[in-house]
């Protein structure tokens, strides 16, 4: 244990947001945290049709990747949950995306809802801590946080949109 305290609750800029104002703003975005799934909709153009509301923590996504022509390249992708585009989905470039913010934040749920109960402790990643994005892998996201050095986000919890967290470094709060 680090002796950091997990929050279990959402954070106080977590309530939820109106999506039909964030997608008229899209500068909204940029200015202060969101959820994966926000940002999914004001900066890919996704709408709740991308998502499935099918449990506990709503909205939830596909972890996906693109096969590139050359058939060498795979790429890790936020794949939309149901087939949109008749026999395909909609994918987004984790790598893209991501890029467009310097930092993330995992909820604990994130962890529970795909590994089951118990996983969301500090003893497994550190959670409710703002972590720098270095670089998106096969195997998940490399991060990097002061206080814990490198880490490495598993792609499956991303799933749980609505447990992911992102901002740019120059929007956090002053503390």
């Amino acid at each position: 244990m680090t002796g950091q305290t997990i929050a279990t609750e959402p954070p106080p800029w977590s309530a939820p947001h109106d999506h039909a104002s964030f997608d008229a703003n899209p500068s909204r975005a940029s200015c202060e945290p969101v959820t994966l799934a926000d940002s999914l909709m004001s900066r890919a153009g996704w709408g709740p049709a991308n998502f499935s509301e099918t449990g506990p923590n709503p909205p939830y996504l596909r972890i996906g990747g693109k096969l590139w022509v050359t058939l060498t390249e795979f790429e890790p992708c936020f794949s939309s949950f149901h087939r949109d585009r008749v026999l395909f989905r909609s994918k987004v470039s984790m790598t893209d995306h991501l890029s467009r913010y310097d930092e993330i934040m995992i909820d604990p749920l994130a962890f529970e809802e795909c590994f089951g109960p118990e996983e969301g402790t500090d003893a497994t990643f550190p959670f409710g801590a703002w972590l720098t994005i270095r670089e998106v892998r096969l195997d998940g996201i490399e991060l990097w946080g002061r206080r814990h050095g490198r880490v490495m986000l598993p792609l499956e919890p991303l799933a749980v949109a609505s447990a992911i967290w992102l901002r740019k470094a120059g929007d956090a709060p002053a503390a």
